[in-house]
């Protein structure tokens, strides 16, 4: 029986040692480390590549960028969402463990508002079909109508609302956002520059995704799923992003059990562009 003791302890440690999926752990214990690595490329192709263009397709999105190439050039150049880089680095060495309202902060009242929503308040205004009705002191949305994505249902109650990250807040801090200070990422729990990085939902089903990606959960919603994937490989690609190994596979293979239109996974340079600006003119909507 010893001896079948060791022997099996040796075969694991052989196999701990060799993998290239070799789950560590940083210094909280429960983040998981790889060796390596992926982000979605931001290298363009040309959907149409314009007459007289001095753009080299080849060209990174920045190389773009800094020679001022035409409006139309840019409108013409996609990143395909299904491409990535590979990276040979450490994933998850991220020092300090995640604490979300330290990293993070909370639902901000955003200065230039004339409101007094904060974050949640406004996602609710902006998400609900019809118009909402607020408190007594107007400061907190009590009802409107939401047509929930996850479950597919219909919410008439704001309590039954909770706003999901979508690429929840402990995956973008492992996942990159550790390296960033303290103004940036709480703009990332706040932003507000599209329609899917903040997105109103089921509360119960919120919490069933808890920080998992793709490959921990996917909604029950089916009608909703290729959205989803396309969404959250937009935030990885907007913010910069790592996806681990298994989750780069994960997402990929629920593109082709859920028969995805492969046209949904482009995202056009300007489009990018745009995100990156706004993210730029509100660097300092935290103070």
């Amino acid at each position: 029986m010893k001896k079948l003791l060791v022997g099996a302890l040796v075969s694991i440690c052989a196999v701990s040692v060799h993998a290239r999926e070799d789950l560590l752990s940083d210094v909280s214990g429960n983040n998981p480390r790889f060796s390596e690595y992926y982000t979605v490329t931001t290298t363009p192709s040309f959907s149409a590549i314009p007459p007289k263009t001095s753009v080299d397709p080849l060209e990174t999105i920045q190389d773009i960028f800094d020679a001022a190439a035409p409006a139309t050039e840019i409108k013409a150049a996609v990143i395909s969402l299904l491409h990535f880089d590979h990276h040979n680095e450490d994933y998850g060495n991220v020092g300090q463990a995640y604490n979300r309202k330290q990293h993070f902060g909370t639902w901000i009242r955003p200065s230039e508002d004339h409101t007094c929503l904060n974050t949640r308040g406004l996602v609710l205004v902006r998400d609900s079909k019809v118009p909402v009705t607020y408190n007594t002191a107007g400061c907190t949305v009590r009802s409107g109508e939401w047509d929930e994505p996850y479950t597919g249902a219909t919410v008439t109650e704001a309590s039954e609302i909770q706003i999901d990250h979508f690429v929840p807040l402990k995956n973008a801090y492992v996942s990159g956002a550790y390296k960033w200070g303290y103004p940036k990422r709480c703009l990332y729990a706040n932003f507000l520059g599209n329609n899917f990085h903040l997105v109103s939902t089921d509360g119960h089903e919120n919490m069933s995704k808890s920080d998992n990606t793709p490959q921990g959960y996917m909604p029950p919603n089916a009608a909703y799923r290729c959205q989803y994937l396309q969404q959250w490989l937009k935030v990885k690609l907007i913010w910069d992003l790592g996806l681990t190994p298994p989750e780069k596979l994960a997402v990929e293979s629920l593109i082709r059990q859920n028969g995805c239109d492969l046209n949904m996974f482009q995202y056009s340079v300007g489009e990018l562009q745009a995100q990156r600006q706004f993210m730029a003119d509100n660097a300092n909507l935290c103070h």
